[in-house]
């Protein structure tokens, strides 16, 4: 494996000395002592559990919710049907079906667009403005990662009885 990016940090002399003789026990530089010792913790079980942790602020929910997406690209308007995948209280992951009306969703600037979909027990449709993060598209659909930015406190409250 080549080691191409060097990475400096500043310790105790302590600290430094112990590491260095274990390096030295190991038949190992130091370099290599510490690369080994990363990758080891890296490669745990604890490693593992904090390269896995979720970071978002809200944790996701999986569902699947019928939602139209609506947005401008310069005087342009488009709608989308797709499907909610998954819903938190700060963002939202839609799948869009490809179709062939000739609209390529990931040309499309979605800087902002809105996102309506209807929520169990509610009489009103939840309307929400999003900002685009990504759009990774497969075979038969773009999958459209974003995070809210603005919306009504009715549409807000709905939407957090529904998840929690």
């Amino acid at each position: 494996m080549s080691k191409d990016t060097m990475i400096s940090f500043r310790t105790t002399e302590d600290f430094s000395k112990s590491l260095k003789k274990f390096a030295k026990k190991n038949k190992v530089t130091l370099s290599g002592f510490i690369d080994a010792v990363l990758q080891d913790f890296l490669q745990s079980q604890a490693g593992q559990d904090i390269l896995l942790e979720d970071r978002r602020r809200f944790p996701r929910q999986h569902k699947a919710i019928p939602a139209i997406i609506s947005g401008q690209v310069g005087s342009q308007k488009y709608f989308h049907a797709s499907k909610i995948t998954n819903l938190s209280l700060g963002g939202i992951n839609l799948v869009v079906p490809k179709n062939g009306d000739g609209c390529n969703l990931a040309d499309q600037e979605l800087d902002s667009f809105d996102v309506v979909f209807a929520l169990p027990r509610e009489d009103r449709p939840i309307t929400i403005q999003c900002q685009g993060k990504r759009v990774f598209q497969t075979s038969d659909c773009y999958q459209v990662g974003a995070s809210f930015d603005d919306t009504d406190l009715d549409s807000y409250q709905a939407l957090q009885s529904y998840l929690y």
